[in-house]
């Protein structure tokens, strides 16, 4: 799968989560339907951390994949998500 769409797939993935997240506070929820959703994005985590998730030019050592656009829009959903899941772990 090309970089480009294996971004994409994530965005789209980050993007379910947050739609479940904020169906799901619209309600009752416990913390192990708050723990379901962490187990997911925990699996997007981890194809981060190890680089799966990655489009930056290897060949290039100056390409920070920090600085890429659909990088910086993963960072930042990934990070958007955890808060949401985070407050609403607080609220249970």
């Amino acid at each position: 799968m090309p970089q480009h769409s294996v971004l994409q797939h994530v965005q789209e993935q980050l993007a379910a989560i947050s739609k479940e997240a904020e169906n799901l506070s619209k309600g009752k929820y416990t913390a192990e339907n708050i723990q379901h959703l962490q187990n997911k994005l925990h699996h997007i985590d981890e194809k981060y951390r190890e680089g799966v998730i990655d489009d930056r030019d290897k060949h290039n050592p100056n390409d920070d994949s920090y600085e890429e656009n659909g990088q910086a829009q993963i960072a930042e959903s990934l990070n958007k998500v955890h808060e949401t899941l985070s407050c609403m772990l607080r609220k249970v």
